[in-house]
């Protein structure tokens, strides 16, 4: 499974520019519930991100004078496995979506931990189902008597 089918699509991503104030970015960070910004500049290009730890951690005015420059980033045809590696390694919460230095989306690790929510597995036959709620009744052997259980292990995790 490919980044573009779990991530969160740019529209629905919370941003703030390079320009704004620390404050304003936490009260975006506050009012969202989140815990990471993209930093974009007056081209809509990411240049960084700004996370809680750079808001109480480092000292300055402006988003541009705190924010984290050296960001790591994958495509949306990237693999969850390899996103998950990624996630692991570095120790971050969250990759952005980049395609040619702009912003498509972002994948974060709820958004794997949904993913592997999703994942049903027939005790009879084996069957692997991908499905937002458990399924009434297998989808390859029909059974229905304790149709699935939650998989043990997603695929590619």
């Amino acid at each position: 499974m490919r980044v573009k089918h779990v991530m969160t699509p740019k529209e629905k991503v919370i941003t703030v520019n390079e320009d704004q104030t620390r404050q304003q970015a936490a009260r975006l960070l506050s009012e969202h519930n989140i815990s990471g910004l993209p930093v974009v500049n007056h081209e809509q290009i990411v240049v960084g991100i700004v996370t809680e730890f750079d808001v109480i951690a480092k000292k300055g005015r402006l988003v541009r004078d705190i924010m984290t420059r050296g960001i790591i980033s994958v495509t949306s045809e990237t693999d969850l496995e390899e996103v998950r590696r990624i996630l692991i390694s570095e120790r971050i919460r969250r990759l952005l979506v980049i395609d040619q230095g702009r912003l498509v989306g972002i994948i974060s690790r709820s958004d794997l931990i949904k993913e592997v929510a999703k994942h049903y597995v027939c005790p009879i036959c084996g069957e692997l189902m991908h499905m937002p709620d458990p399924p009434r009744e297998c989808l390859r052997c029909g059974t229905q008597e304790n149709a699935t259980e939650p998989e043990l292990v997603a695929p590619g995790f």
